[in-house]
Formats: structure tokens, C-alpha cells, sequence
């Protein structure tokens, strides 16, 4: 999803996130092994503040992502990994904002963590199977150069 400054993408991506929750949530019965409470969808976005704007959290926390080049792709400890598959191992649908910003290696160790997590092998499901809703306005600002460039 694109579009220039005050076209309404934030209020789009609120109002997609409200309908997915709200279907994702409607099954008829649960699964044996399936909470009421689990997440199926997730906001995020590249800053904090556009974060707060829409009601979600950042890409670094949400996948406890280091925020320098050496450490983007590092492989969680065995107690962290668990702990991210019991909070987002149910995730169906990520809504990524500012993805202008966003440079190639944070995809890369987004898709790394969301195979980690989801525990596929990353060469048989991109981004572990979830699905991405990207949002931005490519004319607004390139991807924020890492420190070391």
C-alpha cells in the first residue's frame, strides 16, 4: 500500500488490521491446541513514532532484532526463541509501516527471525509463511543508511 503524506495509509492499515483481527478471531470452534487469546496479527513499523501512531511496535522489539549490522541475524538463545514462539508463533498477517525506510538486511533478519520463530526452514517459506502488508510512500525519505556506511 503507497500513497503521499495525509492520503490516509495509517488509518487504512488500522481499519485492515481491525478486519483481520476480527476474522482471524471468528472461527467457528479452536483448534485442540489454540489460545482465544493468541496473536494473529501484528503492527509494526521502521521508528518509534510511527510505531506509536499506529497502535504497534517496533520491527527491532518485536523480533528482538539488534539495531547494528553485526547483530541483525544473530540466532536467538533457546529460552528467547521460546518465549518468541509462544507470543507470535500463531502470527497469520504482519503489517510493516514506513517500509521506505526499511533497508535489505532488516528484511533479511526479519525473514530469518519470522523462519526462526515459526520453525520452517527459511528456504521453503518466505518470512516463515506470514503474511506482510507493506506500507509506505516511497517518495517520502530512502532507507536510513546503517552506521558503518
Amino acid at each position: 500500500i503507497t500513497g503521499g503524506a495525509g492520503t490516509g495509509k495509517s488509518h487504512l492499515l488500522k481499519c485492515l488490521h481491525y478486519e483481520a483481527t476480527k476474522n482471524f478471531s471468528r472461527k467457528k470452534h479452536l483448534e485442540s491446541d489454540e489460545n482465544i487469546d493468541e496473536v494473529h496479527t501484528l503492527i509494526t513499523a521502521f521508528t518509534g513514532a510511527a510505531a506509536v501512531n499506529v497502535g504497534g511496535v517496533t520491527i527491532h522489539s518485536a523480533f528482538g532484532i539488534g539495531t547494528q549490522n553485526n547483530s541483525l541475524n544473530d540466532n536467538l538463545s533457546c529460552d528467547k526463541l521460546n518465549s518468541y514462539r509462544c507470543k507470535l508463533g500463531t502470527l497469520k498477517l504482519l503489517f510493516v509501516d514506513e517500509v521506505s525506510l526499511i533497508q535489505t538486511g532488516l528484511w533479511g533478519a526479519m525473514h530469518s527471525r519470522l523462519t526462526q520463530i515459526m520453525g520452517i526452514h527459511s528456504n521453503t517459506a518466505i518470512f516463515g509463511n506470514v503474511g506482510i502488508v507493506a506500507i509506505g510512500d516511497f517518495y517520502q525519505c530512502s532507507p536510513v543508511a546503517a552506521s558503518n556506511q
